[in-house]
């Protein structure tokens, strides 16, 4: 059912600017579409009857075991993907900034291979997709 919905429909979702204390940001190497095998953001698709802050709290700890209490909406914006599969992938996605305020092990779940921090100088050198070097910068 999911597939058949992002055939005809955009997908509401929430992405996750992670900061630690020293101000490193927290990047997930996706294994699943859409952007597989690329640097992003913690995050994923709103759930019907969830707000917004919401899924980005239930992201957070998903996908990273990590906790936050401060949430910051930095915007709302419209991403395209083009799968594997050579379908369209459309999302709209509410960006949060939020800060981890001490050391929390990262759990990591399925959907990704790794997680690194980096100071946002050094995501800048990695191939990043477009939208998450803008949110970065």
């Amino acid at each position: 059912l999911y597939d058949k919905i992002r055939e005809v429909m955009p997908i509401p979702c929430v992405d996750l600017l992670v900061k630690d204390r020293e101000g490193k940001i927290l990047l997930l190497h996706r294994k699943n579409e859409p952007a597989s095998g690329k640097w992003w953001f913690p995050g994923g698709r709103v759930l019907i009857g969830e707000k917004r802050i919401d899924a980005a709290r239930r992201k957070l700890i998903e996908e990273c075991g990590l906790l936050s209490h401060f949430f910051e909406n930095i915007g709302t914006f419209e991403i395209m993907f083009n799968s594997r599969s050579s379908v369209l992938i459309q999302s709209i996605t509410t960006n949060f900034k939020l800060k981890i305020e001490s050391k929390q092990s990262i759990l990591i779940n399925s959907h990704s291979f790794s997680a690194s921090w980096l100071s946002p100088r050094e995501w800048m050198d990695e191939k990043l997709d477009k939208f998450v070097a803008d949110i970065i910068a």
